[in-house]
């Protein structure tokens, strides 16, 4: 079978070496655009792993294997190169009312608290993939953000003109955020190899961190919402991290049937620390600190088939599991010190050493997909999809920085063939969330500073709307 396979792929390039030095310039031009996007967070917790639409998946062969599973590429055929664009609309709304840990608005600030936040948004983000088949030996270079998203909350008109409580205009939500972004930039270098029917592969990731969020605080930051000592804090944090990727991918019956699984790694291999400055601004002062921020994200594993009933269809099963249990809490300390809370959330390190304390909690989370492939003519491809995905966030931790529910996706799209080597796909994607009451479930305010924060119980609603574009070349 080793022999007919290779019998069927394309002449290649005898300088290797050429090839990869040419995909790494690609690649690396790219990045430069890249740090300036955010994708949006399409699934559960902040995971944004959707690029590829209905193609990038854990049975996929194309460039995007190289995340969701590196094994595929050694059932490429030559040299490929994929541009994948996402363009994100989002929106989400929370309504609070007044919980026993509330304080009471003062006069002429009705309505600064208590109330309804909205947020639309409109952003997205890139991917890039390159990957040339060597007789039973596959490499491969890409560049994704399969973590990441960015939130700016409506204004709250009421107090936009307010000259007693003009920091009530950035919205009831703001004790908990007002603006942020979070992007997980993956380099990624991978290799497979073809064993018969099986394939093996395995990539490297450098990761780039970098977070940052502007929230209302108080001077003491004991995470009472006060409107009468209001002020910012403003969070700025990166770092560089290391993680890997391992799978396999098996041909069950010729040109027909495709088994599939893979294992990604923490960010990190573990607990994360970046570095950066938080900074308190009150009234015309600013004070920066230099600080290190602590979390963990979770491993991923995929499993799943690909099935061609016929030559002209294609069924697609797949499976997730995300041990998003690691996110426990994110924890904000002075540099290069501890960052540490007892279980009522003081400060437990010695040098009382942390500035917030942000009380997570997560659970793991399960997806189910399923999508459908159909040829009308050999250059023209119609497909459509659906998933199902558990929410990370607890209803004790859930709050509008980070919003989370079991959601439901469906998707619509087409891939053209334009010429013998580029094909061009186009597709939708709806994510609806399901609605969130945790109103008096919040446990945010019964801890102790520096973890206590505003109550986070309300009503969620949240959707988010893809239109992923990209372009394939094979030679």
């Amino acid at each position: 079978m080793g022999l007919r396979r290779r019998s069927r792929l394309r002449p290649y390039a005898t300088d290797m070496g050429m090839r990869i030095r040419g995909a790494a310039a690609v690649l690396g031009a790219w990045a430069a655009m890249t740090t300036g996007w955010a994708r949006p967070a399409g699934a559960s917790g902040f995971a944004a792993a959707r690029f590829g639409g209905e193609h990038g998946h854990v049975a996929a062969t194309n460039p995007t294997a190289l995340y969701y599973n590196p094994a595929g590429i050694a059932f490429s055929t030559g040299t490929r190169l994929f541009v994948d664009g996402t363009l994100a609309l989002r929106h989400a709304t929370w309504e609070h009312s007044p919980a026993p840990t509330d304080r009471a608005e003062p006069t002429g600030a009705g309505g600064a608290n208590f109330g309804r936040s909205t947020l639309f948004n409109v952003f997205g983000g890139p991917m890039l993939g390159a990957t040339t088949r060597l007789g039973d030996l596959a490499l491969g270079l890409s560049l994704s953000v399969p973590f990441g998203g960015r939130a700016r909350w409506n204004q709250n008109e009421t107090f936009a003109t307010n000259k007693d409580f003009p920091l009530a205009a950035d919205g009831v939500q703001r004790w908990h955020g007002i603006d942020g972004s979070l992007t997980f930039i993956y380099f990624t270098a991978g290799a497979a190899y073809r064993l018969g029917r099986l394939s093996i592969g395995v990539t490297g990731n450098l990761i780039r961190s970098s977070m940052s969020s502007t929230q209302a605080k108080t001077p003491t930051g004991d995470g009472t919402p006060d409107v009468n000592r209001e002020g910012r804090a403003v969070l700025d944090v990166s770092g560089l991290h290391g993680s890997f990727a391992v799978g396999g991918m098996v041909e069950v019956v010729d040109d027909s049937l495709w088994l599939a699984a893979s294992y990604q790694a923490q960010p990190g291999l573990g607990a994360m620390r970046l570095e950066g400055t938080l900074t308190t601004v009150l009234g015309e002062g600013r004070t920066p600190f230099p600080v290190t921020f602590h979390q963990a994200l979770p491993d991923i594993s995929r499993f799943g088939l690909r099935f061609r009933p016929q030559p002209a269809m294609e069924l697609r099963l797949f499976g997730e599991f995300a041990r998003w249990s690691v996110m426990q809490t994110q924890c904000v300390g002075l540099k290069d010190r501890g960052c540490a809370v007892n279980p009522t959330g003081a400060d437990a390190t010695t040098s009382g050493s942390v500035l917030q304390n942000l009380r997570r909690r997560w659970k793991n989370t399960y997806g189910a997909r399923a999508g459908v492939s159909q040829w009308l003519s050999p250059g023209l491809e119609l497909f459509t999809g659906a998933s199902f995905e558990t929410a990370a966030v607890p209803d004790e931790t859930l709050d509008p920085g980070l919003a989370d529910a079991d959601n439901f996706a469906g998707a619509l799209g087409g891939r053209l063939a334009l010429t013998s080597t580029l094909s061009l796909a186009v597709s939708y994607t709806h994510i609806q969330y399901f609605t969130r009451d945790n109103s008096g479930a919040s446990q945010l305010a019964a801890a102790e500073a520096p973890t206590r924060r505003p109550d986070g119980g309300g009503r969620y609603t949240q959707w988010i709307g893809l239109v992923d574009v990209n372009l394939e070349m094979q030679f």
